[in-house]
């Protein structure tokens, strides 16, 4: 079976299509659309611009996808979605562009289905505890077995890096100051610390995911020539060091993505932050995270354990 994603986060927009319950990629798309709001405020609201390249970008990944006949479809929003005050009618919008539904996730659905990612990702073992970090929250699960649907522990912060970015820096295409990267880095410890390390299993392999990951990930090769496996977490603050101190052009220069060269020391903050707190020496990057494990058990036939 065939089955197809498309995943709508506060900084980006992706498509999955995969055969199988194992989520073997068939085709992958990405529109780097950012939905969320560029200043801080009470009431987050997407606005109007961001709301119609948003509901154009989903119908033309959705259009992508029935090029490959999925059996079963799905469209999720995260974290943003929880918060927006025009949340339920951009997923009305999404819903007559496409003819499917967008459900909202929870914190804990999205959390879940990340692990489920994980999951069909071999080189991840169990125990573990997966940290997926988006734009706008950073999902947490603890597992201690390789059954799909399985955590022992569950947390979603609202400390994506486009939402901490925003909050915390006066000027994310600057230089950030050092009282700006502690401050993030303070609030980060605040809200993890309390059920971080203690909800971590005995021996747990550290698995990180999103799109901050995965750049690390990409740095950490050029560095040791390629190998891959598991990472030193010295990473992060290794290019916390280097990345806050620059513009973002002269991030971009340094090989940073130009759509996420504003967004990237907030990431850093926030994930040297959880090594900190959980004592990570290493950890394994995967890509396969929330849109592989909907995919996955929409071609099992058992969604119904995520409410779909």
């Amino acid at each position: 079976m065939i089955s197809s994603v498309v995943d709508i986060g506060s900084n980006s927009i992706k498509l999955l299509v995969a055969r199988g319950g194992n989520a073997e990629p068939v085709f992958e798309a990405l529109s780097e659309t950012r939905l969320s709001p560029d200043a801080e405020s009470a009431r987050e609201r997407i606005s109007d611009e961001a709301f119609a390249a948003g509901v154009n970008a989903v119908r033309a990944l959705a259009e992508q996808a029935r090029a490959f006949s999925p059996a079963r479809e799905a469209v999720v929003g995260t974290s943003l979605f929880r918060t927006a005050e025009n949340a339920r009618a951009f997923a009305d919008a999404v819903f007559r562009a496409t003819g499917t539904p967008m459900r909202i996730l929870s914190g804990r659905e999205e959390a879940e289905l990340v692990a489920a990612g994980a999951a069909t990702d071999p080189a991840v073992r169990t125990p573990c505890a997966i940290f997926d970090l988006g734009g706008g929250s950073l999902e947490f699960v603890a597992k201690t077995d390789a059954a799909p649907r399985s955590g022992d522990a569950a947390e979603s912060w609202a400390l994506g890096a486009v939402r901490a970015s925003r909050r915390f820096f006066s000027d994310a295409s600057g230089k950030i100051p050092t009282e700006e990267i502690s401050a993030l880095r303070a609030f980060a410890r605040a809200a993890v610390a309390p059920c971080l390390p203690r909800e971590i299993p005995r021996g747990a392999q550290f698995v990180f995911c999103g799109g901050a990951a995965g750049i690390c990930a990409r740095f950490a090769a050029e560095k040791n020539g390629g190998n891959g496996g598991e990472i030193p977490a010295e990473i992060f603050e290794e290019l916390l060091r280097k990345m806050s101190g620059k513009t973002t052009a002269e991030r971009v220069a340094r090989g940073v993505p130009a759509k996420r060269a504003d967004i990237f020391p907030a990431a850093l903050a926030v994930f040297a932050e959880v090594c900190a707190v959980c004592g990570v020496r290493s950890f394994l990057y995967t890509r396969r995270n929330l849109r592989y494990g909907l995919c996955a058990a929409l071609c099992r036939g058992d969604a119904a354990a995520f409410g779909f």
